[in-house]
């Protein structure tokens, strides 16, 4: 029996969708400021003559940045589930083993093909971090190392997240074996993996790797790679791009689509590898038990405060294959 959604669960998962939604609605509620408003909140800070001007500065004045902000690809490739506490994490999972055969007209033969449905359970494992700061550290910086630190903690836990998805994907394409061809014919030969002739990506590759996807009835649309392999992008020839793609490179847009590939980013795809996959809702999924919770940890012997950052979730490839991966000659 299934426990109700309220019985003892402080933590309870959300999909990022979620997030999106309670902050728009937050920031209609609360409205923007109006010129007015903006204009007596800083007479009110000017007033204070002893402190006001130095705390206006700063405000103003950030860290010194030392890399871009993460940002995490899994959850553009899996498909993002909210379990309910109590519930079995399991999902279905249908046979493709559909046949027709040629029979004579005059024949009354009746062949049955019996298909079956099949649970699969996901394990759940923790991603967790264990961030702390100097207590005086709180008085001496003038920026806000609370915000940054925690921050910097949940940008880990993604690449944690990213990390343990390439993994799956590496295994789920090394042990695919097509078990019955005859469904779609000639697939069983088609291979997941293609070495790339030459030193960078070409759009012909990636035609090439998802023209096998597309002959096992899936299209590959999601383009996974690393920031060097992201830069072949920009070096490829005028006659395989055109005049506008060419054009948005030159004008400093960013790429984020190549014809009918959505592409994603992340130092955590292996130098030399391009992962192509199809659609989340065709590869697998990832179930969150209760989604990223900061706790405090504070160590008040040693002087620190500290936090404890934790989620419970799971992963798996339920379908691989979509999964075509690319590498460039060693």
């Amino acid at each position: 029996m299934s426990l109700p959604a309220t019985a003892g669960f402080g933590r309870f998962a959300k999909k990022s969708d979620d997030y999106v939604v309670e902050m728009a609605a937050t920031m209609q509620r609360t409205g923007k400021l109006t010129t007015a408003q903006k204009q007596e909140r800083l007479a009110h800070i000017l007033r204070d003559r002893q402190n006001g001007i130095l705390r206006l500065g700063q405000s103003m004045i950030g860290p010194i940045q030392l890399q871009l902000r993460y940002q995490g690809i899994v959850r553009n490739v899996l498909l993002e589930d909210a379990c309910t506490p109590g519930v079995p994490i399991e999902y279905d999972v249908m046979d493709d083993l559909g046949k027709a055969y040629f029979l004579h007209g005059n024949e009354g033969e009746v062949k049955i093909t019996p298909f079956e449905g099949k649970r699969l359970r996901v394990e759940l494992f923790r991603l967790a971090t264990f961030p702390s700061v100097k207590k005086e550290d709180l008085y001496w910086l003038r920026s806000n190392i609370v915000e940054y630190t925690q921050d910097q903690s949940k940008q880990a836990i993604m690449r944690q997240e990213d990390s343990r998805l390439i993994t799956l994907l590496e295994v789920a394409a090394r042990n695919y074996r097509t078990t019955d061809t005859s469904a779609v014919p000639g697939s069983g030969s088609l291979p997941n993996e293609i070495t790339v002739a030459g030193s960078s990506i070409q759009p012909s590759d990636l035609y090439t790797g998802v023209s096998y996807t597309d002959s096992r009835l899936l299209e590959s649309k999601r383009l996974l790679c690393g920031p060097i392999e992201y830069r072949d992008f920009y070096q490829w020839d005028l006659n395989s791009v055109g005049w506008a793609f060419k054009d948005s490179v030159v004008a400093g847009e960013t790429i984020v689509n190549f014809g009918e590939f959505q592409i994603g980013k992340s130092v955590i795809v292996p130098r030399g590898t391009v992962y192509l996959t199809p659609e989340p809702d065709f590869l697998g999924v990832m179930p969150v038990m209760y989604s990223l919770d900061v706790e405090e940890n504070n160590q008040v012997e040693q002087f620190h405060k500290g936090w404890v950052l934790d989620e419970l979730l799971g992963m798996a490839v339920i379908n691989p294959r979509g999964i075509m991966i690319l590498r460039k000659t060693p």
